[in-house]
């Protein structure tokens, strides 16, 4: 075999190789990519859901989300909220109370006194608000609305969740993760107190 020949195999087989390891990175380049920018989620429950947004405070498109998804309901507002001092998005409920829509709100019995001035607000437009006081924390921040969209992560509905903490809210739609939230607030509306 000449020496050309054998440089030929050589640079052949370097070519191949260069090409295999690219187009292998570009396979998994594309991968992450469906994976990152992929809005299904599928749970451990086998529910999907659609990701409508995700976002980290302090960031004011977090209570911005929030608001936005409250005023853009139709049906129903079912809220659980250990702490509840935002006044914007208690605006939103008391606004889509006025256009109709069936608010409820569910609040931890031991935050009364911090939430004080957004029940004052709800209770003065004649939404209908409770205590739970069956847990040693009813730690839940979760909105159901018009039985599709489940907002939920651990921000608090408060001003220092929005400004100040570390937080994350979740904006998921999906009717059977709606249902099953409804089910488990239903739950929590029926033992707690006016």
């Amino acid at each position: 075999m000449s020496h050309s020949s054998q440089t030929h195999k050589i640079i052949s087989l370097r070519f191949s190789i260069v090409t295999m390891r690219n187009c292998v990175f570009r396979y998994i380049c594309w991968l992450a990519f469906c994976v990152v920018s992929s809005t299904q989620v599928v749970m451990a429950t086998g529910i999907q859901a659609e990701v409508l947004g995700v976002y980290f405070t302090p960031d004011p498109r977090a209570a911005m989300a929030i608001v936005q998804a409250v005023d853009a309901s139709e049906h129903e507002v079912l809220v659980q909220a250990y702490g509840f001092t935002h006044n914007g998005i208690a605006q939103a409920l008391v606004r889509a109370h006025r256009r109709g829509v069936a608010v409820r709100v569910v609040m931890d019995a031991k935050t009364a006194n911090t939430n004080q001035y957004v029940i004052g607000l709800l209770q003065q437009d004649d939404i209908a608000t409770r205590q739970d006081d069956k847990h040693a924390i009813a730690h839940d921040k979760v909105m159901v609305i018009d039985n599709a969209i489940v907002i939920t992560g651990s921000f608090n509905f408060t001003n220092s969740a929005a400004t100040r903490n570390a937080e994350n809210v979740l904006v998921l739609t999906s009717t059977e993760l709606a249902q099953r939230y409804k089910t488990d607030w239903l739950k929590h509306w029926a033992h707690s107190r006016d």
